[in-house]
Formats: structure tokens, sequence, C-alpha cells
């Protein structure tokens, strides 16, 4: 049998162009399935390689700290391993004593424990109505101050013209005449922007990403009662139509129990009011 070697070497040559176009091919394709695929390979990889492995590792740490007696066994309740107070407690202690401290932690751990109770709120504020002191005319201007603040995030927190002590009521508008009345109003920027929206107040809120906002009005007196503040709760990223009928009963029970509590809170009236 007589062997061509000329046939033989192109047939080789003809294999070798085959199989490098071949491997190309594979390597092109598998190049931009990675590329496609990147995020879901890596996530794979955390799941189910990386993160098995870390695990392993950290385990026989512990297990070794463990066989060794470097890890402690869990202490009991705290109570048990803090030793009682053996001194008396000065009858004129500032924090203990202090009537007005207490009032104001209690309204500030009601107006958080309501923010987590209604669906969807983001901030609650209680302002404080004052007369903004005596000028030159001998006359005053009726004031309202932010004396508590609670909200859902640290960046929710007010920081506009309704901040600090001195927002004018009269930029309330109708609105403050609706919350009076009726004792609370519920607005959305979006429903309530054709009737408010050349107010002050309003505005504000608009500008400030508020989606809703609930007031109540808060009154003192039994028999006869005086207007004394407003409790705002602010709805940032929710549109919030209205309220249900638990929500609503929650923030009665609120208003009611910081209304006794705001009476002789003295926090937010300026030095020289009236």
């Amino acid at each position: 049998m007589i062997i061509n070697i000329r046939y033989m070497k192109g047939m080789v040559r003809w294999v070798k162009d085959k199989a490098a176009y071949a491997i190309a091919g594979t390597v092109g394709a598998l190049t931009v399935f990675i590329l496609d695929h990147y995020e879901h390979i890596i996530a794979d990889v955390q799941e189910y390689i990386t993160g098995p492995v870390i695990g392993m590792i950290l385990t026989s740490i512990k297990d070794r700290l463990r066989f060794n007696k470097i890890v402690e066994q869990p202490a009991g309740s705290v109570e048990d391993h803090i030793e009682p107070e053996k001194r008396f407690k000065a009858e004129d202690d500032a924090i203990t004593a202090n009537e007005q401290l207490q009032k104001q932690t209690e309204i500030q751990a009601k107006i958080e424990r309501l923010l987590g109770a209604v669906d969807g709120a983001d901030r609650i504020i209680i302002h404080k109505f004052h007369n903004g002191g005596r000028f030159y005319t001998e006359q005053s201007t009726q004031k309202m101050a932010v004396v508590y603040q609670a909200s859902r995030y640290k960046y929710y927190k007010i920081d506009n013209e309704l901040n600090g002590g001195n927002f004018n009521l009269e930029k309330m508008g109708g609105i403050l005449k609706k919350v009076v009345d009726k004792r609370y109003l519920h607005l959305t920027m979006k429903g309530d922007k054709e009737k408010y929206k050349h107010t002050t107040y309003f505005q504000i809120l608009e500008e400030d990403g508020v989606e809703a906002n609930h007031l109540r009005i808060i009154r003192s007196g039994r028999e006869t009662y005086r207007n004394i503040g407003l409790l705002s709760i602010h709805f940032i990223k929710r549109k919030k139509k209205g309220l249900s009928e638990r929500e609503i009963r929650l923030i009665d029970e609120a208003v009611r129990d910081i209304q006794l509590l705001l009476v002789k809170d003295l926090k937010g009236y300026p030095k020289h009011q009236i």
C-alpha cells in the first residue's frame, strides 16, 4: 500500500485548522455566555462554592476554639450578675425628680409607638401653638413650634420651614380652620392640590416629598377646651388615601393621652410668652 505523504500532510493541516476554528468558536461562545450571565455566575459561585467554603473554615475555627476552651459559656440574665445599688437616691435627682422630663419622654414614646402602628407612616410631629411674644405694636402673632418628632428613618426628620418654633399659623390658610372645625383633616397632595395649591403649608409638604398628611387637633380642658397644638402624620413613600378603623382608633387613643400630658408640658414655649 503506497501512502501519499503529501496528501496525509494536507489532511493533518486541514484537521488542525478545523480544530482551531472549533476551539476558537467554543472559546468565543463561552466568553459571550460568561459576559451575558456574569452576575448569575458570580451569585452561584458565592452560594455554592465561596459560601460553603467560608462556612467550613469558620466552623473549623469555632470548633477549635471550643476544644481549647477559649470561648466562654454564655452568661445568664444581666440581672443575675449586676450587684444591686446599695446607695440611697437623692431626693433632688435631676432625672427622676424632673416631672417635665417624665412627661416629655412619655409623649415621645407614644408618638414612636404610633409611628410603628400606622401603616405607611414615615414621620409624626407634634406642633404646639404659642403667641410668639409681644412686639413693638403690643400685639402678638399666633405661631406653632415643633416640639416632638419621630421618623422612620433619620433622613426623614423634618428640615424645612416647619421645623423650629416660629411658623406663622396664617400660612396654613384654610387647612387650619378645617382641622379646628372637624378636629381632623386628611390631606393627599394629589387629591387636594387644586384646593390648597397656593397655601404655604401645603406647598412646603409637597416640596418635602410628602404624599399624604393626617392632621389632628390637640386640645386641653374638660368642660371647656383650648386648642393647644397639632398632631401631624406624614406619609412620604405612600399615597395614603385614608385610614383604617384600627388606625383611627389608635390615633384617637394617642391624641387623648398626649393631650393630658401636653397641658403642663413647658417644652417649646418662648421664654417671655404672655
